[in-house]
């Protein structure tokens, strides 16, 4: 089991150094200036559906309109086997956007949607800022690359 550990937190290394020198494909849309000094914070929850694998590991890239966004926390899951906090960059936590990744050796893995993370955010201005969220890998503790997809709920709920 340690082997399959060991070969999933590579794969995962693997692909962060892929997705660092890749230009990040943007699913977002264009971001507004702030037009009053109002702050305020919200939480996103970070949801991960494997499509029925044994979920072990993945990686997954979030940004966030930089001039209004910026992620001050990161929780862990629901899940037990990721209820710890993902691994990412600290220095990300200034930044707009944000490489998190986790892997579980845990034998009970989920194998439908899952919260895998919950991001905390302060927005300056009026209005919802747009965020998006991109599945870089996932995998599962018998195999390679598995399909997923992944989506952001806002703390009211709110798929976007």
């Amino acid at each position: 089991m340690r082997r399959v550990a060991v070969a999933i937190f590579m794969l995962l290394l693997a692909s962060f150094g892929r997705a660092q020198q890749q230009e990040p494909a943007s699913t977002s849309t264009a971001s507004t200036t702030p037009v009053a000094s109002d702050v305020h914070f919200q939480s996103v929850d970070v949801t991960l559906d494997p499509k029925g694998q044994p979920l072990a590991a993945y990686q997954i890239e979030f940004v966030a309109a930089a001039a209004r966004v910026k992620l001050v926390g990161v929780e862990g899951g629901d899940h037990a086997a990721f209820r710890e906090p993902p691994y990412y960059d600290p220095a990300a936590l200034s930044q707009h956007r944000v490489i998190l990744a986790a892997f579980s050796t845990s034998a009970d893995l989920p194998k439908s949607a899952t919260r895998v993370a919950r991001l905390h955010v302060q927005i300056s201005g009026d209005g919802q800022p747009e965020w998006s969220a991109k599945l870089i890998v996932a995998s599962s503790d018998k195999s390679g690359s598995i399909p997923g997809e992944v989506s952001l709920s806002d703390s009211e709920g709110v798929k976007r």
